[in-house]
Formats: C-alpha cells, structure tokens, sequence
C-alpha cells in the first residue's frame, strides 16, 4: 500500500542522488538550455531558451534529475524539461542504469496500486499525489535518463513539432463502450446520437476482435538531440531531450560541434510532417484510425527511437529499443 509506494519513492530519490555524485566529478563540459516552466496546460506560442554554460549548467542539470515534483508556479498537466548536454572523462553508464531501474521500480509499484483500486475518472497522476501528498508530475519520472559511452563528433538540437503518441486500443474494448453509449442514448430517447453509434458500430463491425486501432494524442513541442558518433550523414541516436544527455569526452581530442537549441517556431511546427504516414480514419469523433504496419516507423521517431540505426556503443538508449 501507501508504505511500499513511499519506500519505492524514497529509493527513488536515493539513487539519483547517488547518480549526481557519480557524474559530477567527471565533468568535463557542460551546456543546458533553460525554458520556462509553464502554468497553464496551453501550448506556449514562443518558447525563448536560454543558454546556460559550466558551473551553473551542471546545478541546473542535478536539480532536474532530481525534479519529480512541480516547481513554483508549474501547472500540474506540464512537464519541466532541461535540454542539454555533460561531457565526462570516464563512463557513468552503470550509475545511470541503476537511477533509471529505480525510477522504473517506482513507476511499477504505482501500476501495482491502481491495480487493485478502481480509480474510475482519477488518473494515476492524482492518484500518485493523494497517496505521496506532493506534487508528483509522473513525465517526469518516467524519463529515462541518457547516457551514451562514446565521444560524438556532433550533437544538433531540434524541436519536435507537430508530433502525436499512438495509443493502442483494441477493437473490442471500442464496441464494448460503444453499445453501451448505443444502450443509453436508446433510453434517452437521443435519435441523433443513437443513430450515430449505429453508423459507427457498423464501421467496425467487419474488424476482428483483437484488431487494433490507434487513438492519436497531439504532443506537446518537445526539445529533441541528434547525436552522431560515426562518419555517416544520418545520425546515431535521437532521444528526447527533456534532460541533458552523459557524453564521453576526450580533453586533447576536438569537442564535438555542437548545434544548440533555438527559439520554437510555431509556423514550422505546424506543418506537416514530410514522411506522414497515410492513416484510416475509422472513427472521427474519437480520434481512432486503422492500424498501419509502416506506422511503426513513424510511432518510434517520435518516440526519439532510430529504427535504422546501428549505433553499437553501450548507453541508456539501447535499453529502450
């Protein structure tokens, strides 16, 4: 119960903390980003970076590995995101294994608990917050964080814009859920509504049971970084940027060039993706389209996973292919 949830919390925070310790001797160099810590849930219209180098960039980058919880003013549904990036003299790979193990620990005991409850319109974040009584932001936690046992001859930052998360659902759950909307709107003697959950039970009706449709979630913009180890154009390795990325690096040997993060630009966000995927509509009104096999592709670049990298050196970012 509530003891295991704050003891895997407690663990949680132990292990960054001892991962903070582990790379901050090492620092070689260091660059973040800072962004405004938002308050309300509306996607900012501009978003300004500031630059932020040395002594300074390395706080900043401790405190927001240990930053589970909303800051100030930081609106409950947003996330704080310090894109950036650490050179270090020697591997801090293993510590970061274990301080992301304990964040998944913490993320699977919560799973446990709602489990066994019926949270009905909470979500696991409020829930999270009841339980703990602070002001726990879960995308926070579930960040992994990034470390990459190679020097980079380049690191180039982007935003991602104009991106959605594929949420799977399973057919059946769909018509389920919709004969019994069909069932209400019968009683309610709601014609039009009634009429409408007909056409759209029909348009599914022809799928099997366990197909699977994708219910498209727009994304909030996003800090992304490329990193490039080998003499190819395309790059290695794409992860979210919401926390600096661990590079290793040599004093005597060139810095890797390095593309910093500029302004948002809402124009450029909005246009449409080059390598969209064609989707089927199946049903409007809920966002759910027709499963694509190609769509794989497309789900894990957004996601800030390179299907067709061969990237070979140890890092976090393995794990997650």
């Amino acid at each position: 119960m509530i003891f295991e949830l704050q003891d895997a919390w407690e663990d949680m925070l132990i292990k960054q903390h001892e991962f903070n310790e582990a790379w901050r001797p090492k620092v070689v160099a260091a660059q973040v980003w800072c962004l405004p810590v938002k308050n309300t849930a509306q996607t900012a219209a501009v978003i300004i970076p500031e630059k932020v180098e040395g002594a300074e960039a390395v706080a900043m980058a401790e405190r927001a590995i240990l930053q589970f919880e909303t800051v100030g003013t930081q609106h409950p549904g947003t996330v704080m995101r310090l894109p950036g990036w650490i050179g270090v003299d020697s591997s801090v790979l293993a510590a970061a294994q274990i301080a992301n193990q304990a964040r998944q620990a913490f993320l699977h005991v919560l799973a446990s608990e709602t489990q066994k409850v019926d949270l009905k319109t909470m979500s696991k974040g409020k829930y999270a917050r009841a339980l703990l009584k602070r002001p726990v932001v879960l995308k926070q936690i579930e960040r992994r964080i990034q470390v990459f046992d190679g020097i980079p001859r380049r690191i180039l930052f982007t935003w991602a814009g104009n991106t959605a998360a594929p949420e799977k659902v399973p057919v059946g759950v769909i018509i389920e859920k919709l004969q019994i909307q069909l069932e209400e709107a019968i009683q309610a003697e709601d014609i039009p509504r009634e009429q409408q959950r007909q056409v759209e039970l029909k348009s599914i009706s022809n799928l099997p049971q366990d197909a699977v449709l994708h219910r498209y979630r727009p994304i909030a913009p996003h800090p992304r970084v490329m990193l490039y180890f080998g003499k190819e154009a395309r790059y290695d390795a794409m992860p979210h940027a919401n926390l600096p990325v661990f590079v290793l690096m040599d004093e005597k040997a060139p810095w890797p060039r390095v593309d910093g993060l500029g302004p948002f630009d809402p124009e450029k966000a909005r246009r449409q993706r080059a390598d969209k995927v064609a989707r089927i509509s199946v049903i409007p009104r809920l966002d759910l389209y027709l499963q694509v096999p190609s769509e794989t592709r497309e789900a894990a670049a957004n996601f800030g996973l390179d299907t067709d990298s061969d990237l070979i050196i140890a890092s976090t970012y393995n794990a997650e292919r």
